[in-house]
């Protein structure tokens, strides 16, 4: 049996999550397709706004809501986002999640007992 070497000295696992600007929040999906609230989308004078809940994360103003949603991708990680979708309740959406402008990433979750 063979394994592929990728230079880490962690093994990492990339989860796939995305968000969306839905009516004036943002709403986080994880990989089993739980939904939740994280913060506030505000759009003034065409440009939008993105403010978590949690720890004051921010993203300064862009010209859309795909954009704003895309800068604030950096700003989170693998822990802190896990964090919240076990402690956040479920989101009620009205209507289809898809038809919302929204941006995919993946995030590497260290594995446990894999630290060198």
């Amino acid at each position: 049996m063979t394994t592929k070497d990728t230079g880490d000295t962690a093994a990492r696992l990339e989860r796939p999550f995305r968000l969306f600007a839905v009516e004036q929040r943002v709403l986080a999906q994880n990989v089993d397709g739980k939904v939740i609230d994280i913060g506030a989308m505000e759009a003034k004078g065409g440009q939008f706004c993105t403010r978590l809940d949690v720890d004051e994360i921010a993203v300064e103003p862009k010209k859309s809501a795909e954009l704003a949603l895309k800068a604030l991708v950096p700003k989170l990680s693998f822990d802190y986002l896990d964090g919240l979708f076990t402690s956040e309740r479920d989101a009620e959406v009205n209507g289809r999640l898809q038809d919302y402008p929204n941006v995919e990433f993946s995030l590497d979750e260290t594995l446990p007992g894999e630290h060198g």
